[in-house]
């Protein structure tokens, strides 16, 4: 016998409303249907999270797994089990008043994004025979290293071949398995016949976290669309100084703060911390030509040397970057009167979101955060040239997204935290 399917019976086999029948639900009832959130990707070790779905109905929905090799349902939060596809279906069942309705979500469960811990070596001297390489990863696998500069180093396991004075490059990488993607960590530093002498930029801050222990001055800067591009509330931003000496300042971005009531739809924002270099202490002003002949001058040293924490939530996103923007002691009237002093800008990715010592070569400083409407510049002719009058350390993209989607997001937080000393090498 061959059965014939109706326009109508074809539509609710497809529809995510159903077009009622069984379960006791009286004839003639209402249709309803199912908004089921979109969960984005979701990562493995992550704790289960909830998945969100409402019926039109105001009746309760319930969760089912259609790929449970790769995500499973606690009640209503997702557990991930695998990394590959992962199908749900939300559930209205209906009562004596509305038909059943679903409606389903497909989306990837990912590998665990994994940090590498590969401190840098800092300055060999040819002459010795260098320590160990030593490196760690999240997931407790091996790490290996490899050199990207041959002529100047080479890895042997965990043993440092150093082969000629210039800039050594190592990476510590770490394969991955089925749980843990794959990461890396670089580093470069100087291989010659003696150690440059150290430059001290900051030492560390005072007790009060507004002056360095030079008594130069620190400030914090944030702001956004949401906020009218300034932070000015203490719910929003502030900073305080840790037991240990690290200078601690946070932005809490909260789009449904009824103090900032917007309208907008995407969040931009910017958050960073800045201080000046010994005997320099122009905090308000510009540093213009003969004002002082302080500050920090470059010369055999090659890199800087900073300590840099983050919060995990911030440090969970795609872009969690840190950049560096030294300001030189150049002084230059922009084409529009404006005073300026041109500024030289680096990025480097922390390898962990707690406090740690990270080494930046100055040769990553390659472009110009502002060059003052002059042209021909070159940034390392500059950096040689001029001395660092001021330091800024900020997040190259401000938080303002999470993992997953949270049902009613509060904030999204920023926090940089630095720690004294920071020094070139």
């Amino acid at each position: 016998m061959r059965f014939q399917h109706t326009a109508i019976s074809l539509a609710c086999a497809t529809l995510l409303v159903a077009c009622g029948g069984g379960g006791g639900t009286a004839s003639g009832a209402k249709s309803q249907s199912v908004n089921f959130q979109f969960p984005d990707a979701r990562h493995l070790l992550e704790p289960a999270a909830p998945l969100v779905a409402t019926a039109s109905s105001g009746l309760p929905v319930t969760f089912k797994s259609n790929t449970p090799s790769t995500c499973t349902i606690d009640g209503n939060n997702l557990v991930t089990v695998a990394a590959g596809e992962c199908s749900i279906t939300a559930t209205q069942a209906g009562d004596g008043t509305y038909m059943p309705a679903e409606a389903k979500q497909l989306f990837n469960v990912l590998k665990h994004t994994q940090w590498v811990n590969f401190p840098s070596p800092g300055f060999q001297s040819i002459l010795q025979t260098p320590p160990a390489l030593v490196a760690t990863s999240e997931s407790g696998l091996p790490v290996t290293f490899t050199s990207t500069t041959p002529d100047i180093c080479t890895t042997n396991g965990t043993t440092l071949v150093l082969l000629s004075k210039g800039n050594c490059a190592i990476t510590a990488s770490q394969a991955g398995n089925d749980v843990y993607e794959a990461s890396t960590a670089k580093n470069v530093f100087l291989v010659g016949d003696n150690t440059p002498p150290v430059l001290t930029l900051m030492s560390g801050f005072a007790s009060d976290g507004n002056k360095t222990i030079e008594d130069t001055d620190v400030g914090t800067y944030a702001g956004s669309n949401v906020d009218g591009w300034w932070c000015s509330d203490a719910n929003w931003c502030g900073k305080k100084l840790n037991a240990d000496g690290s200078l601690e300042f946070h932005y809490f971005i909260q789009p449904n703060d009824p103090a900032h009531p917007n309208t907008e739809t995407s969040i931009f924002a910017y958050s960073g911390m800045e201080f000046y270099t010994p005997g320099v202490n122009n905090y308000n002003g510009i540093l213009k030509t003969g004002d002082t002949t302080a500050g920090v001058q470059v010369g055999l040293q090659n890199t800087i040397k900073l300590s840099v924490g983050e919060n995990a939530e911030w440090f969970k996103t795609t872009n969690h970057d840190v950049r560096i923007n030294l300001f030189l002691g150049h002084y230059h009237k922009k084409n529009d009167g404006g005073d300026c002093n041109v500024t030289v800008t680096a990025t480097f990715t922390p390898a962990v979101a707690a406090l740690s010592q990270y080494e930046v070569p100055l040769a990553s400083f390659n472009s110009f955060k502002d060059s003052c409407d002059l042209s021909n510049m070159d940034p390392a002719a500059e950096l040689a040239k001029y001395p660092i009058v001021k330091v800024q350390v900020e997040a190259a993209s401000t938080n303002a997204s999470v993992l997953g989607t949270p049902a009613v997001p509060k904030n999204f937080p920023t926090v940089i935290t630095l720690a004294g000393p920071i020094t070139l090498q």
